[in-house]
């Protein structure tokens, strides 16, 4: 909002410019804002010290009410807000807030978690899955009409060792602990025994064939009901998560769509048939490798079933726009995927967007569920939930064991969730268990107690008078003013550049500004009724923030720790 009243300004007095040219001050002392003149000045060929100082000259602070001055320093026109005035702006267009409209009910899908249905998820799919979950909340908030996805690779050559494993050792045997940890021992075993007899690999092709190829009825049940047994072991991970689809594919629905998608590929010379019979994507004229879209046997492979469910998810679910959140290694597939499916001529391929991220790694290299070397998801919830419990026992002896538990999940998962969350997307995870169990710091524990400070102030005033002016603020109250006016800046931020981290990191600032007030500023023992009710207010609008803020990273707050 203020960049807006900014640009208004600087146009008033003859200098048209955008928002990303109003940068935020990086120290009080420069202001709230600042305008760097440094292009304008170059244009016309000037010093910018002097360009700086002359517009700021220009400018009447008298007729912008909501702006305290103005400065030009060093090639900078530094813009002051008139946080006395504009607090009453902050305040109610805050708690009116219900959602930003600037996504006009588009429509957009989001798949993301995707994990294989052969083992349990390990803590590598918490990366996407959290992305995605926060991510799909977000564009809700910013009113685009969400479909939240999950994509099951249930035919791939690996569910095919699994069915082998199964036959071969397990057959007629039901699981006797939670589905997707009782068959990746299957499926772990299936590797380990391979090493030692090669022609397991060989059975395994053979198992995918006919599950493929020849729809043996034998094969396909047991293979259904080992898949099926695999995602009721990941629904009880994601109710624990709170983490919920609205539609969930299977590969095996698309791959005889995408077989079509790629016999008219081969028919318009999009793709040639090499000497082994496959069929290769031409794509090498476009800057991309060429890729195999069929095998020379007519089975299909993962990208011949996303040509598929690409298809699929545009034309039967009438998207504006589709987003994969999938890892950075899946960049160039994603691009050849993008490319094929326009010179296929779907328009719609433009409005497919890729929402990368970096691997989850141990320290001493990349998991591999294949081997067993991996940190389960559920196993670093059991421990977060054991260590909190504990804390919140021994601070609240009086409370009830029910509500103790409670408490503990929700501080657990937000824990789990905003250990995630805050790193850039760009960056590699390196899991370590000291700081992955962490409650204190940068944390979603601090995020969740600033909440709890909120509401244990606004409970021993019970009744007070909103009040959105206060004629002499301090610092305190400023600097949280500052920070709660970036809060619907941030949310859009993150749905424009599909990145929740900034969210999470504002969160924790807005913190870190609440206890600086908390701790400095008099609020239930102030004396004057006004300046209390006003220092109420902003305290009531943090908690709201708060609690907003933590639901769209998917974060629960609550009622004490």
């Amino acid at each position: 909002m203020w960049k807006n009243y900014i640009i208004k300004i600087l146009r008033d007095v003859g200098i048209v410019v955008e928002e990303k040219d109003i940068q935020a001050a990086e120290k009080p002392e420069f202001g709230d804002f600042s305008f760097p003149v440094f292009s304008l000045a170059k244009q016309f060929g000037r010093n910018p010290f002097d360009v700086a100082k002359e517009i700021a000259s220009k400018i009447q602070v008298s007729k912008y009410p909501y702006l305290l001055k103005v400065e030009a320093v060093n090639g900078y026109v530094n813009f002051f807000i008139y946080w006395e005035k504009a607090a009453e702006v902050v305040l109610r267009r805050l708690l009116s807030l219900k959602k930003l409209d600037f996504g006009k009910r588009e429509r957009v899908m989001i798949e993301f978690s995707q994990p294989n249905p052969v083992h349990s998820m390990h803590i590598g799919h918490a990366r996407g899955t959290f992305i995605g979950d926060a991510l799909s909340r977000i564009l809700k908030f910013c009113s685009y009409d969400v479909i939240k996805a999950n994509y099951m690779n249930d035919v791939g050559l690996q569910v095919a060792k699994l069915v082998t494993a199964y036959l071969e050792w397990y057959y007629n045997k039901r699981p006797d602990k939670k589905e997707d940890y009782w068959l990746w021992e299957i499926y772990v075993k299936f590797h380990e025994e391979a090493k030692k007899d090669p022609t397991l690999e060989q059975k395994a092709r053979e198992i995918l064939r006919k599950y493929e190829i020849e729809r043996d009825e034998n094969i396909i049940k047991v293979w259904n009901r080992l898949v099926k047994w695999c995602v009721r072991g990941f629904e009880k991970t994601y109710k624990r998560l709170k983490v919920k689809f609205d539609v969930w594919f299977y590969e095996h629905d698309f791959r005889e769509l995408g077989k079509e998608l790629v016999y008219q590929a081969l028919a318009r010379n999009i793709a040639f048939r090499d000497e082994s019979g496959a069929i290769i994507g031409k794509l090498e004229d476009y800057g991309l490798p060429n890729i195999v879209v069929l095998r020379s046997d007519a089975t299909a492979l993962y990208f011949t079933s996303d040509l598929g469910l690409t298809y699929h998810k545009f034309e039967n679910y009438k998207l504006d726009k589709a987003i994969w959140v999938v890892s950075s290694q899946q960049s160039l597939y994603l691009k050849q995927l993008f490319k094929f499916l326009e010179l296929l001529g779907f328009k719609w391929a433009s409005n497919c967007y890729h929402c990368s991220f970096e691997h989850v790694s141990l320290p001493e290299g990349k998991m591999s569920s294949r081997e067993g070397k991996a940190i389960l998801l559920d196993e670093v919830l059991d421990r977060l939930e054991k260590k909190v419990k504990e804390e919140v026992r021994k601070r609240n002896p009086n409370k009830s064991e029910r509500k103790i538990v409670a408490t503990a999940k929700k501080i657990a998962s937000g824990a789990l969730k905003y250990s995630i969350l805050k790193i850039q997307p760009e960056d590699q995870i390196i899991f370590e268990w000291e700081k992955m169990l962490q409650l204190e710091g940068k944390t979603g524990p601090y995020v969740q107690y600033a909440y709890i400070r909120c509401q244990g102030i606004l409970r021993k005033v019970k009744k007070f008078k909103e009040t959105y002016i206060c004629l002499s603020l301090t610092e305190e109250e400023k600097n949280l003013l500052r920070k709660l006016n970036e809060f619907t800046h941030v949310i859009e931020k993150c749905a424009r550049e599909l990145k929740p981290y900034y969210l999470a990191n504002y969160l924790y600032e807005l913190a870190v500004s609440f206890n600086n007030f908390y701790e400095k500023v008099q609020v239930v023992k102030e004396k004057e009724k006004e300046k209390r009710d006003f220092r109420l207010t902003l305290v009531k609008v943090c908690a709201k923030v708060f609690t907003l803020g933590l639901n769209l990273l998917g974060i629960d707050v609550p009622e004490f720790m």
